[in-house]
């Protein structure tokens, strides 16, 4: 595997601050749009966990390793970190992984015409 050439996922968890939520939330929101759309970014999302609302789950996914590394080197990245001081509870927790292929399941039952538009 080349982590230059296969695509890139990270998945990360950051524990807020709960008196920051109120501002987090929205630099979350922002930062996920503007990454999103940086070049060789296929997803840049944020969500709240279902069992603690100041426990966010990030997801990207790059093209490349060089792609999600240009975006870490980026000022836009370094904002961000700088944004975020004083609302996290505690350091973040990521792990990168490195994919060669994928495959999407499809559904073994046959839709339900009912459900259909």
């Amino acid at each position: 595997m080349n982590p230059e050439r296969d695509r890139v996922i990270a998945v990360a968890d950051v524990f807020g601050a709960p008196p920051a939520r109120g501002e987090l939330v929205p630099l979350l929101e922002r930062f996920g749009r503007r990454a999103a759309a940086e070049r060789g970014c296929r997803r840049y999302t944020f969500a709240a966990s279902l069992s603690d609302a100041d426990h966010f789950v990030f997801v990207g996914e790059w093209d490349s390793g060089e792609a999600m590394e240009a975006h870490y080197r980026s000022d836009a990245f370094r904002e961000f970190q700088l944004d975020l001081h004083g609302m996290l509870s505690r350091a973040s927790e990521m792990m990168i992984y490195t994919v060669a292929g994928e495959v999407r399941p499809l559904d073994s039952n046959p839709m339900d015409p009912r459900d259909a538009d």
